[in-house]
């Protein structure tokens, strides 16, 4: 079952720069993010996942119809620009 929620989410640039908090809206499935939007735009997830070098924690890989790119913790609450 799919719910979507509003979380608060830090977000990391793609020079790994901090850019705040910023609001983002998340489908998770399964307990993890299925579908992201962020800063006007909608990832979806791409199959990758992994774990993050810096946190530990892991993560998921998700992409616009463009091939921007996001990777996001399973919570929701960590995003890095990619």
């Amino acid at each position: 079952m799919s719910a979507t929620q509003t979380l608060q989410a830090h977000v990391t640039d793609t020079n790994h720069r901090p850019r705040g908090v910023m609001s983002i809206e998340v489908e998770f499935h399964q307990e993890a993010p299925w579908t992201v939007e962020h800063d006007g735009q909608t990832y979806c997830f791409t199959g990758k996942s992994g774990t993050n070098n810096k946190t530990g924690k892991p993560v998921r890989e998700l992409a616009t119809d463009d091939d921007a790119r996001l990777w996001i913790t399973l919570d929701g609450t960590q995003v890095w620009e990619d």
